[in-house]
């Protein structure tokens, strides 16, 4: 098979592996569906734009909440996935609020009366929103913890385990999945600078710990040695496993 073949192949997996996982993790939100509007958001989309009075629920993507602390500085403050719930007007009152997404990212709208009327009636329903609130909230804890302790290689590394673990599909011996931020938007993530977040990158694949095919796709081939650059690497594991669905039904 030739490489542009096999990278065709390796990306159409991917995407395939991507739909899965979104469909399980949505599937016990269906109900809200009926009364939802389903809209796709550009790469980046100020919360403000979004108005007062809805509920997104993310449908696909990855979606980083960002915001400007200072002038010419922002920081992306948390990761969503497949199944969380933004509700606008309910974020800190931080200045630039923002979604970013490297690609165009895709919400169900509902309004926050109808949110509220099918979670009271459906107990199911509310325990999953409960659950998936809940999430999040362990999420943005366990990047706290990250932020305030490891140094910019440990980041990095959990970085990865964190991708890998939601959104790596084996390839052989390895791990490959494809970054959900830019080279710029990790730096925002980890509280790096952008060079800095090549330069590990770059130690990580001359150790021949990942491999980079693109842009944006990474491949992890040694992924023992990745967990162990980052002390947190277990409990992010185990954090992440528990959001992440199966690949069959």
């Amino acid at each position: 098979m030739s490489m542009m073949a096999y990278n065709s192949a390796l990306r159409s997996g991917e995407r395939a592996g991507e739909r899965v996982r979104a469909d399980a993790e949505l599937m016990p939100l269906m109900r809200l569906q009926g009364r939802a509007q389903f809209v796709r958001l550009g790469s980046c989309c100020a919360l403000a734009s979004l108005g007062s009075g809805f509920v997104y629920v993310v449908a696909k993507g990855v979606v980083g909440i960002e915001c400007a602390v200072a002038s010419g500085v922002r920081v992306i403050t948390a990761l969503l996935y497949p199944g969380d719930v933004v509700v606008p007007e309910l974020q800190a009152p931080l200045p630039g609020l923002a979604l970013r997404s490297q690609r165009s990212a895709e919400f169900w709208k509902i309004t926050t009366t109808a949110f509220a009327e099918e979670s009271t009636s459906d107990n199911q329903l509310w325990q999953t929103i409960f659950l998936r609130l809940n999430a999040q909230n362990a999420r943005q804890q366990m990047h706290v913890a990250a932020m305030s302790a490891l140094n910019s290689e440990e980041k990095v590394a959990a970085f990865l385990v964190e991708s890998g673990t939601r959104l790596g599909i084996p390839s052989g011996r390895s791990i490959s999945f494809e970054l959900p931020l830019s080279r710029y938007s990790i730096a925002d993530y980890l509280s790096l600078n952008a060079d800095t977040v090549s330069r590990t990158f770059s130690a990580l694949a001359a150790a021949k710990i990942i491999e980079r095919r693109g842009r944006f796709h990474i491949s992890v081939r040694d992924w023992s040695a990745l967990a162990a650059k980052c002390p947190l690497s277990e409990a992010i594991i185990r954090l992440h496993e528990a959001g992440k669905p199966a690949l069959t039904r």
